[in-house]
C-alpha cells in the first residue's frame, strides 16, 4: 500500500470512529441532569433538577442525524463525502450553540419543573425566582459541548481528507456457462442435438390434429376417412 493510500485509511477510520465518540457522548450528556436549583417562592423552597431532555431536547436529534450521516459516509463517493462532511460541521455547530444557550438561560428549561412543583407559570415570574434562587449548572452540558466540537472537527476531517479515502466496492467478473461437450462430434462440427423421445402428451396432441385434417389416426397406412 502506497503512502497516500495509508494516510486516506487513517484519515477515514479517524473520522468515522469521532463520528461515534461525538454522537455517543452527546446522547449520554442528554440523558443526565443539566441544572440542579434550589428557589423561594414565597413563604416555600423549591428545588429540584432538570435533565438534558428538557433543557436541550435538539441534542438527541443532532446525535441521531450525525450517526446517520456515519452510514452514508460508509458508502458514499467523493462529492457526496464532501457535502456530508459539511453537514456534520454544520450538525456539531449546532449541538454547541444550543447548549451553550441552554446554559447561558436556564430559565426556560427549569419553568416546567417548577410549574409542575409549585403551580407558578408566566415566563416573567418564573425568571424571577430562577434569577432570586440558586441554579447550579452541572458537567453534562459541557460534555454536550464537546461532543458538538468532536462532530466539528469530524467533518472538518472528513472535508479534508475525502479525496485519499480507498474507495471500496465489489469487482463483479461475467463467466459464460457453456455445455461440458459443446463440440463432441469434433472441433469444426457441433455436435447432433440428442434425440428426444415423443410423450404421450405428443401423441394424443398428435392424434386430435389428425382427426382435425380430416384423418384416421388408427390407419397406419394414413388414408382418408371416407366421410
Amino acid at each position: 500500500m502506497s503512502a497516500p493510500d495509508a494516510a486516506g485509511k487513517r484519515g477515514k477510520r479517524t473520522a468515522l470512529m469521532s463520528i461515534v465518540v461525538g454522537a455517543g457522548l452527546a446522547i449520554l450528556a442528554w440523558s443526565q441532569a443539566w441544572f440542579s436549583f434550589d428557589l423561594v417562592l414565597g413563604p416555600e423552597g423549591y428545588s429540584g433538577e432538570v435533565r438534558g431532555d428538557v433543557a436541550a431536547p435538539a441534542v438527541m436529534a443532532l446525535a441521531l442525524a450525525a450517526l446517520a450521516v456515519l452510514a452514508a459516509l460508509a458508502l458514499a463517493g467523493l462529492i457526496f463525502r464532501y457535502v456530508l462532511g459539511g453537514l456534520l460541521t454544520l450538525v456539531g455547530a449546532v449541538l454547541v450553540l444550543q447548549s451553550f444557550i441552554a446554559v447561558g438561560n436556564p430559565a426556560p428549561a427549569i419553568a416546567p419543573e417548577v410549574t409542575a412543583a409549585s403551580g407558578l407559570a408566566g415566563e416573567q415570574t418564573i425568571a424571577d425566582a430562577v434569577a432570586a434562587g440558586t441554579v447550579t449548572v452541572t458537567f453534562w452540558p459541557w460534555l454536550a459541548v464537546l461532543a458538538g466540537a468532536i462532530l466539528v472537527l469530524a467533518g472538518l476531517a472528513v472535508i479534508t481528507t475525502a479525496r485519499r479515502w480507498p474507495t471500496g466496492g465489489r469487482r463483479f467478473t461475467t463467466t459464460s456457462l457453456e455445455p461440458a461437450d459443446a463440440t463432441a462430434g469434433g472441433d469444426d462440427e457441433p455436435a447432433a442435438a440428442p434425440a428426444v423421445a415423443p410423450t404421450d402428451s405428443d401423441r394424443r396432441v398428435e392424434q386430435w390434429d389428425a382427426l382435425s385434417h380430416g384423418d384416421d389416426p388408427t390407419d397406419t397406412g394414413g388414408t382418408r376417412a371416407s366421410s
